[in-house]
């Protein structure tokens, strides 16, 4: 829907503007007319117009995009190339076909392009207990065992054959070996009566291998303990949501991000615009959409958008629901340089283009951000790891049974072999009953 917008003058400007974080947001009324605009865009736009002397006014539409969404949906760049408005508010990426029609501006704001991801389920800790070693630690751990009680069986055998003059309790007591190795793998200690060099020197070199094992175990469970274990995140870097076949990139078709993709003709953003090329369904009408594609299961979607508008977004789901459900991944892309356009051969490029410089020189421009950037916390907070002061003592931490769940099982299994071994064993000695019974 327009407004009646009066003829253009020397000294008034028609305006449109597109919605985005912190750059602009319409408020409407009930009946959904335009009440006002709020944001950086707005506060440079009244600052460039008291500094040249101008007035302007704005024209509404149905438009929600700058590009033509088909023949009876028409963007705002369309508006501007049939003269029917002046200046474009929008954080537009520059691109050779919209310089084509329109006086693109010096960048105002710069765009780091990051990735909204599923944020990583808590796994249970059920595991703790094995983690302070890695497999072919626990597989050496189990060889140097086996290997233990061979050698002193064998030890035992061979020197009761070649010394049958040495008392046997000399030699190896009535102790079990495999007791032994389980009692001294718990920490519980053990012993052995034998007083012969050989045998003792054997028991020594597994006494002082437990005995660092079970340290280094024991320093290390706590860490464990005490840590949340979180799932790994759905990817690690930029190309793995580009070359991977089983994750999925999303973003708002016709915005900034998707237009970089779809005209890039080589390297990372090439790959991108591919995938959206051969699924078209990858290409959001919405943010919210993207949103939703992102937080359904099975997770596969990764929506690749600017900073700014993903903290927005994950500020107003929290707000929304209650719950944080998404985290953003920063992947060192640069930031691109986004800006404002001008009808073609407009007069007052030269005068914006110097004023927002002056604006950006004076610090106007990263004042007006912070006023107006999303508060993302509690979901995401990038200021997190520089604000903690480090010589700050931490609280101390309890621990839950949410720690300790490893533990619990590790008693629980325990108790269970134990509880089929009675068991076996009272039917072993029932079945030997009744043989010599029968006997």
């Amino acid at each position: 829907m327009k407004t009646d917008v009066t003829p253009l003058q020397k000294d008034h400007l028609v305006v449109m503007a597109v919605e985005f974080s912190i750059s602009v947001k319409v408020h409407r009324n009930s009946t959904g007319h335009l009440i006002r605009l709020e944001g950086v865009a707005p506060l440079m736009l009244d600052w460039l117009s008291v500094r040249y002397n101008f007035d302007y006014s704005v024209l509404d539409s149905n438009a929600t995009s700058l590009e033509d969404s088909g023949p009876h949906l028409p963007g705002l760049i369309s508006y501007a190339v049939k003269g029917e408005c002046d200046v474009i508010l929008a954080v537009m990426v520059h691109s050779q076909d919209r310089l084509k029609k329109l006086e693109l501006l010096h960048p105002w704001f710069y765009a780091e392009i990051v990735i909204l991801l599923p944020l990583p389920e808590v796994l249970n800790n059920v595991n703790a207990v094995i983690k302070p070693f890695q497999p072919w630690v626990w597989v050496a751990l189990g060889a140097a065992s086996t290997g233990f009680i061979v050698t002193l069986l064998c030890l035992n055998r061979y020197l009761k054959s070649v010394k049958q003059s040495i008392q046997p309790s000399d030699i190896l007591a009535t102790e079990s070996i495999y007791m032994y190795v389980v009692v001294t793998l718990l920490n519980q200690g053990g012993y052995i009566s034998s007083k012969l060099t050989p045998i003792r020197l054997v028991v020594g070199a597994w006494c002082l291998l437990t005995l660092v094992l079970l340290n280094v175990y024991n320093g290390v469970l706590t860490s464990y303990l005490m840590v949340t274990p979180y799932s790994l995140p759905l990817l690690n870097s930029m190309e793995d949501a580009a070359y991977d076949p089983n994750i999925f990139p999303v973003l708002v078709k016709n915005k900034g991000v998707d237009i970089l993709f779809l005209t890039a003709d080589k390297g990372l953003f090439k790959a991108f615009g591919d995938k959206l090329r051969t699924n078209p369904k990858l290409r959001c009408n919405s943010s919210r959409q993207c949103v939703q594609m992102v937080t359904s299961l099975p997770h596969q979607h990764a929506y690749i958008e600017g900073l700014l508008a993903l903290k927005e977004i994950i500020k107003d789901e929290y707000n929304r629901t209650g719950q944080c459900k998404t985290t953003i991944m920063k992947v060192g892309e640069a930031s691109r340089p986004t800006g404002w356009a001008l009808r073609k051969r407009s007069t007052y490029s030269e005068k914006f283009n110097r004023g927002m410089l002056v604006l950006r020189e004076t610090g106007l421009i990263s004042q007006w951000e912070k006023q107006f950037e999303a508060n993302s916390r509690p979901c995401y907070d990038e200021d997190q790891n520089y604000r903690n002061d480090k010589n700050k003592k931490k609280p101390l931490a309890r621990l839950s049974l949410a720690n300790l769940t490893g533990a619990f099982a590790a008693l629980g299994t325990g108790v269970l072999v134990s509880f089929l071994a009675f068991l076996i064993e009272l039917l072993v000695a029932r079945v030997t009953k009744k043989t010599f019974a029968a006997i």
